[in-house]
C-alpha cells in the first residue's frame, strides 16, 4: 500500500471535553452542571465515581499544553463549561471561570496551536436543568446569551468554534435516561434535540451580530451509519429508522430546511413529534462555515434484535471485525460520512473530523496498555479513508484524535481509555503511550507508511 500522505494546511489535532478532564467540579464559583448531579447519584456511573476531579484538567492545564506542544498539534479542541463561566445558567459571570479559559488560549497562542472551542458538550447547567431544561423551548434565548458573552470576551483570539458537540446525547440523557440528567421520555427527548437546533441557530445569530469576520463557527455531528444485517425489507426498515431518529434528525433541517416525511410520520405515530413552529426551521438552516463529523464505526442494523445495545462494549451484535473493546473496526465509516454530507446532502463548505478514537476497555488502572498498538493502527485505518476522500476531492480540513488523555467517559467513568496518554487516576501522571509517539511522528511527516504499522 502506498505512502499516506496529507495537504499542506491540513489541521492536525487532538479532542477533549470540559466535564471529561477539568475537575475543580465546585471550584473559583462554578456552578453545578446536571452531570456532577448525575455523577453524585448512586448507580448512575461506573463505580459510583463522580467526575469532581477527573484529570485534574483545571489546576494542570499548563503541563496539558505542554503535551500538546511535544505532539506538534495544529489545533486543539475543547469545550467551556457553561456553569463556570455562568454558575446559574443566566445572570451572574463568574470571572474567575472565564480567566481560566482566557490564561488556557493564551497558552495555547503562545504554544503556536490553533484554539478550537466548543460552546456545549452535555454540561448544562443544573439550574436551567430545574428550570425545564433542554425540553423548554427558552432554552435557545439561555444559550444564545451565554453564546453571546463568549463570542464578546474571546473575540479575536478564537479561530474556530462549534456550538454543539453531539447533540443526539440529549436523546440518551433525556429519552433513554443512561446520560445525565436521566429521564427516560421519550417526548421530552426529541424535544430536547429539536431545541438543540433551534439554540444553535440562536448561536449562530449571536456569532454573526459579533463581527468577527477572521473566525468561523459550526456544529458537529455523530455519523454512525446503520447497514441492514441482511438484504430483507425488516433490516432494511431498522437501518432506515435508526438513521433517521439519530444524524439525519440534525442533518435534515441544518442541510435542507426540515424533518423528512417519514420521520415526522413515523413520530408523529407515536405521539412523540417535537412541537415546531414555521419560523424555526429558517433560524436552523442558516449557513454554517464548516461541519465537524465524529466517526467511530457504522452500525449493523437488525430488525431482530431491535433493542440491541450496538454502543456497549462487550454486547454481542452483528458485524464483524470487532475490536478488544467489542466495537467493530470499520474505517470506511469515514469515507461513507464524507461522501454522504458532500453528495446527498451537498454540503459544499469544508469539512473536519472533529472525533475519532478507540477504547482500551480494559478496565482501570494496572490494565491499560502503554503499547497500544490496536489503537495504531484503528487511527492508521480511519486517516487512510480520510485521504481517499481528500484525493478525491472532498473539501476535509483537518482531523481531531480522541482524546489527549484517558478522560471521565461519562456513565463509564474510568473504565473506558481513549487516551493518547494514560492517566493514572491516583496519581493524575500523564504518561505517553506508543501512539503518543506514532500520531507525533504522522503529524510531523504530514503522513505516514503503512507498511510501517504495528
Amino acid at each position: 500500500m502506498p505512502r499516506i500522505n496529507f495537504p499542506d494546511g491540513f489541521d492536525f489535532g487532538v479532542a477533549t471535553s470540559a466535564f471529561q478532564i477539568e475537575g475543580a467540579w465546585d471550584a473559583d464559583g462554578k456552578g453545578p452542571s446536571v452531570w456532577d448531579t448525575f455523577g453524585h447519584t448512586p448507580g448512575k456511573v461506573h463505580d459510583d465515581v463522580p467526575g469532581d476531579v477527573a484529570c485534574d484538567h483545571y489546576h494542570r492545564f499548563r503541563d496539558d499544553v505542554a503535551l500538546l506542544k511535544d505532539l506538534g498539534v495544529d489545533s486543539y479542541r475543547f469545550s467551556l463549561s457553561w456553569p463556570r463561566i455562568l454558575p446559574d445558567g443566566t445572570g451572574a459571570v463568574n470571572r474567575k471561570g472565564l480567566d481560566f479559559y482566557k490564561e488556557l488560549v493564551d497558552e495555547l497562542l503562545e504554544a503556536g496551536i490553533a484554539p478550537n472551542v466548543t460552546l456545549y458538550h452535555w454540561d448544562l447547567p443544573q439550574a436551567l436543568e430545574d428550570r425545564g431544561g433542554w425540553p423548554n423551548r427558552d432554552v435557545a434565548g439561555w444559550f444564545a446569551d451565554y453564546a453571546a458573552l463568549v463570542f464578546d470576551e474571546f473575540h479575536g483570539l478564537v479561530p474556530r468554534w462549534s456550538t454543539l458537540n453531539e447533540p443526539i446525547a440529549l436523546w440518551v440523557g433525556y429519552g433513554m435516561g443512561a446520560f445525565a440528567p436521566g429521564r427516560a421520555d421519550e417526548r421530552a427527548g426529541r424535544q430536547a434535540m429539536h431545541h438543540a437546533l433551534l439554540a444553535h441557530g440562536r448561536a449562530l445569530e449571536a456569532f454573526r451580530a459579533g463581527g468577527d469576520a477572521e473566525a468561523e463557527i459550526g456544529i458537529v455531528l455523530d455519523i454512525w451509519k446503520r447497514h441492514p444485517a441482511t438484504a430483507s425489507v425488516a433490516d432494511h426498515d431498522a437501518a432506515e429508522r435508526g438513521d433517521d431518529e439519530s444524524f439525519r434528525f440534525f442533518l435534515d433541517p441544518l442541510l435542507l430546511g426540515g424533518y423528512r416525511d417519514r420521520l415526522v410520520r413515523r413520530l408523529t405515530e407515536r405521539g412523540v413529534m417535537p412541537e415546531t413552529r414555521p419560523e424555526d426551521f429558517e433560524l436552523i438552516a442558516r449557513p454554517v462555515d464548516y461541519l465537524g463529523l465524529n466517526v467511530y464505526s457504522r452500525v449493523v442494523a437488525s430488525a431482530a434484535d431491535a433493542e440491541q445495545r450496538w454502543w456497549v462494549a462487550g454486547d454481542a451484535h452483528p458485524g464483524g471485525n470487532f475490536l478488544d473493546n467489542g466495537m467493530e473496526f470499520y474505517p470506511k465509516s469515514v469515507y461513507d460520512a464524507i461522501r454522504m454530507v458532500t453528495g446527498e446532502y451537498g454540503f459544499d463548505r469544508p469539512l473536519y473530523v472533529t472525533e475519532n478514537g478507540v477504547s482500551d476497555a480494559l478496565g482501570d488502572d494496572a490494565a491499560h496498555p502503554i503499547d497500544d498498538a490496536e489503537r495504531i493502527r484503528y487511527v492508521a485505518g480511519f486517516l487512510s479513508w480520510i485521504a481517499k476522500a481528500v484525493e478525491e476531492g472532498a473539501d476535509v480540513r483537518g482531523y481531531y484524535l480522541w482524546s489527549l488523555m484517558d478522560n471521565y467517559e461519562w456513565s463509564a467513568g474510568f473504565s473506558q481509555r481513549f487516551g493518547l496518554y494514560h492517566v493514572d487516576t491516583r496519581t493524575l501522571a500523564r504518561t505517553p503511550k506508543r501512539s503518543a509517539h506514532w500520531y507525533r511522528d504522522v503529524i510531523a511527516a504530514r503522513g505516514f507508511d503503512p507498511a510501517a504499522l504495528p
